[in-house]
């Protein structure tokens, strides 16, 4: 069936991209989160005529019962495999799973494997970014060449969701003219991000409440999703995980070198006041957070602003 869909992957923007090639012009979208709703209301959504009288998009997201994780709804399988079956309908229908590895052993698994398009969003390595650049650019018809790529990823960092934030900022820069140049991203991948990001990761780390709230605001006015944010702060509060378990038998300079970071960093990570076990439990609360904020479930402001009060 070219019209039922399933896409995977731990990466949330990977996937929100493929939707997006999917569904494309079509006006008519309804969202369900599976989480939330039982897939019933999917299937019988998915079976009805749009009342715009066009072809709709039913987007199931959050099909977690598709992999070893136990839902938190009642789903009715037997009903989604017969639509799996039977569907004669025109209406697009797409299910999400966020996570790298569906349960092969279940039936429903199989028959989406065999009556649907499947599709699996692999994170990108840190060696594949610079061709994934180029073929994100591609594909928006802009051309960028593999020096300027590299140094663009090198430029924005290695983070997906970052680098496709700073792509789409790019394609607006350039809506005229569809050569990227090093220029370009000199001028427009906003160096005030990573000065900014610096002050405002280095205020967490002292628990610099004025501090901090003054450079998140900042990163506000320039138009910086909490998202983005969030993904950097977990990064650099693993990394002050990393240099405080590793400062036990360590040196400075020896942490460095297991690293690959400046020493200035570890330096920087030992000086934060956030204990191990501190750590461990914030890395797992930005991991809820981001999750909860993608899947619609909080406001992205309120929750991480709540986030950092709680610091």
């Amino acid at each position: 069936m070219k019209n039922v869909y399933l896409i995977y992957g731990s990466n949330y923007e990977l996937i929100k991209r493929e939707i997006d090639n999917i569904v494309k012009d079509i006006t008519d979208v309804v969202k369900y989160d599976l989480q939330l709703s039982p897939v019933d209301e999917v299937i019988d959504d998915a079976s009805m005529i749009s009342l715009f009288g066009e072809k709709k998009v039913v987007i199931a997201e959050n099909a977690m019962f598709l992999t070893t994780n136990k839902s938190s709804v009642d789903h009715n399988i037997d009903y989604l495999i017969s639509f799996l079956n039977n569907n004669n309908s025109e209406n697009i229908v797409i299910f999400t799973c966020y996570d790298d590895k569906l349960d092969e052993r279940k039936k429903v698994v199989k028959l989406f494997r065999e009556k649907a398009t499947v599709i699996y969003k692999k994170e990108v390595t840190k060696k594949d970014i610079p061709s994934f650049v180029i073929s994100e650019f591609k594909n928006m018809g802009y051309i960028i060449d593999y020096k300027t790529a590299s140094y663009f990823s090198d430029y924005v960092g290695e983070n997906i969701d970052i680098i496709i934030s700073e792509i789409n900022k790019m394609t607006l820069y350039k809506a005229d003219d569809k050569q990227i140049t090093i220029k370009d991203i000199n001028d427009i991948s906003s160096k005030a991000f990573k000065d900014n990001i610096f002050d405002f990761l280095d205020a967490v780390q002292k628990r610099n409440y004025k501090k901090m709230f003054e450079c998140y605001d900042d990163l506000k006015i320039i138009g910086e999703e909490p998202i983005k944010i969030i993904s950097m702060l977990g990064k650099q509060l693993f990394l002050i995980y990393q240099v405080k378990l590793l400062s036990k038998n360590n040196t400075q300079d020896d942490i460095a070198n297991i690293l690959k970071i400046h020493p200035y960093r570890v330096k920087l990570a030992l000086e934060s006041d956030f204990l191990e076990y501190e750590l461990t439990d914030l890395i797992k609360k930005l991991h809820n957070l981001d999750y909860e904020i993608k899947s619609g479930k909080k406001d992205k402001d309120h929750a991480f602003e709540s986030f950092l009060l709680k610091l």
